[in-house]
C-alpha cells in the first residue's frame, strides 16, 4: 500500500516526540518491527524514515521551536562559536555492485551481509571514490576512500546521531560503520557506528530505545570506554578487544560479547 505525504503526515503527527528526542519503532505504516526512526530536532524539524526496502516512508517538515527551544537557541548562539557547516552528501552515487572494488571492500570489512538484509543504505560515489553508509533517515552518510589517497573517512550531511544498524533492541557500541556492520551479523544485536570515540548528545537520546547495551572498543580506549558507561543508564556492558570487531567471525564476536564485564 502506498502514502502519500499528506497520509504519512497524518500518522506521524499523532506520534508523541519531545524536541531533540530520537525514536526507533516498529513502522506504522509496513509494522516492521524497530525499523521506523522519527527524531524531533532542536531546530523544529520533524523526520522519519523505514529503511525497509519495501516501505515508501520517509519524509520530514519544519514544525517550528517551542518558546524555550528558541530562547535555548538563541542563548546558545550568544555563546556558541560559528558551526561548521556539514560537507553535503554527494550528488552522484551508483549502486554498490556496479563498483567490484567497493564490492570487494565491504566482502572484506564483512558488511554485503547487512547491505543485502536492507540493514543499511551503501552505495558507491564515483567523483569521491568512496564507498558511503548511509545513517537510517539518509540525512547524513560517511564515505570510506577505496584509495590511499586523502582522509580515510569523511562525513557527509547530519550524522551526529551515529549509524544504527539493524533493528534489534540489544545495542553494541563500536568506533565505524562498517564495524557496525559487521555486528549486524549477529542476531539479537544492532551495531552502532559512534563514527569514533565520542558519545554525544543526540547519539546518547537514541540509545534510549535499547533494552541492554554494549560498549564494544579497542584496549587503547578502555579508558573512554569506562568514561562513556558513567554516561549510560540501565544495562550497560564493556569490553574491550585487540581485534577490530570488523575483522571478526560471528563466533569470534560472539565470544567476545559473552565475556563482558558489566559496568560499575
Amino acid at each position: 500500500m502506498s502514502y502519500s505525504y499528506r497520509d504519512q503526515l497524518e500518522i506521524i503527527e499523532r506520534i508523541k516526540i519531545r524536541e531533540g528526542d530520537h525514536k526507533r519503532i516498529d513502522c506504522p505504516f509496513c509494522g516492521g518491527k524497530k525499523t521506523f526512526t522519527l527524531d524531533r530536532l532542536n531546530d523544529g524539524k520533524l523526520l522519519w524514515n523505514c529503511y525497509k526496502a519495501s516501505c515508501p516512508a520517509k519524509g520530514s517538515k519544519q514544525m517550528g521551536r517551542s518558546i524555550q527551544a528558541a530562547k535555548d537557541y538563541m542563548d546558545g548562539r550568544r555563546k556558541a562559536k560559528p558551526e561548521r557547516k556539514p560537507t553535503p552528501l554527494p550528488d552522484m552515487t551508483t549502486h554498490i555492485r556496479n563498483k567490484p572494488e567497493a564490492l570487494e571492500y565491504l566482502a572484506s570489512v564483512n558488511s554485503i551481509d547487512a547491505f543485502d538484509r536492507g540493514l543499511i543504505r551503501i552505495r558507491y560515489a564515483p567523483k569521491q571514490n568512496r564507498v558511503l553508509f548511509y545513517n537510517s533517515d539518509h540525512t547524513g552518510a560517511v564515505g570510506r576512500r577505496m584509495d590511499g589517497t586523502g582522509p580515510k573517512w569523511l562525513s557527509y550531511g547530519d550524522v551526529g546521531g551515529g549509524i544504527h544498524v539493524g533493528s534489534a533492541d540489544v545495542g553494541v557500541l563500536v568506533e565505524d560503520a562498517a564495524s557496525a556492520c559487521a555486528i549486524a551479523r549477529l542476531q539479537g544485536y544492532t551495531g552502532i557506528a559512534l563514527l569514533g570515540t565520542n558519545l554525544t548528545s543526540l547519539i546518547k537520546n537514541s540509545l534510549q530505545l535499547y533494552n541492554a547495551l554494549y560498549i564494544l572498543l579497542d584496549n587503547d580506549a578502555a579508558k573512554k570506554a569506562v568514561q562513556m558507561s558513567r554516561q549510560l543508564r540501565g544495562r550497560v556492558y564493556l569490553r574491550t578487544t585487540t581485534a577490530d570487531p570488523k575483522d571478526l567471525t560471528t563466533d569470534q564476536l560472539m565470544k567476545i560479547l559473552s565475556n563482558t564485564v558489566t559496568k560499575d
